[in-house]
This record gives C-alpha cells, structure tokens and sequence, in this order.
C-alpha cells in the first residue's frame, strides 16, 4: 500500500484504507474531487455510529496533506480493470453479508 500525497496519487477502482469511526476501514475508491476536496467510497460501513452494517457509497471530505490514506494498487493481471472493479463494487450496495472490509474489497478487486 502506498500513502496518498495528493489528489493526483487517488486512481479510481483501487482499494484505499482510511479512518472511519476511529478505525481503519478498507475501500473502493470511485470518484475524486480535488476542487471540492472529496472522494466517494464504496465500503462496508455504516450512516452513523449506532446503524447496522451494509455496503454503502459515502462521499468523504479528505486532506492528504494532513490525513494518513493509503491506496493499494492492484497488479493488472491478477485484477479486473478499474471499471469492472467499480461495477462490482456498485452490484453490491445494500449487502450486510460481509465481517471484514477487506473481503468486500479483495472480491471487487482480484479474479478468482
């Protein structure tokens, strides 16, 4: 896993791990906007707090200047391409089947 430095270093269909409720969540990355200063993510996560666990799309507001995100970036022959990674990841919005982030993001990422 490589550290983010700038908005450049985010690349669409890869895996980031960033601070969620205090701990380290896995993710796919979907979308970057440097000028308004977010990416959007697909993890399993939560709305707040005290919710139940699901796979969700949520927008975070980052600063790679001052915040610790890594992004792992996937060797192309052992993974699908960032499209098909992100279609994966969207056909799953809503699934509270998974226990760790990790294995959403390893069954999106990597070919069987």
């Amino acid at each position: 896993m490589d550290i983010v430095r700038s908005f450049s270093d985010f690349v669409p269909g890869q895996i980031v791990e960033f601070r969620y409720y205090l701990t380290w969540y896995y993710g796919i990355l979907t979308k970057v906007n440097p000028t308004r200063k977010t990416i959007t993510v697909i993890h399993y996560g939560t709305a707040h707090l005290f919710a139940t666990k699901a796979i969700i799309e949520e927008e975070l507001v980052v600063n790679p200047m001052t915040q610790v995100i890594y992004i792992s970036r996937a060797d192309p022959v052992y993974s699908y391409t960032p499209d098909e990674v992100i279609r994966n990841a969207k056909s799953r919005l809503g699934e509270q089947s998974w226990n760790r982030p990790y294995d959403f993001c390893r069954k999106c990422v990597f070919r069987e």
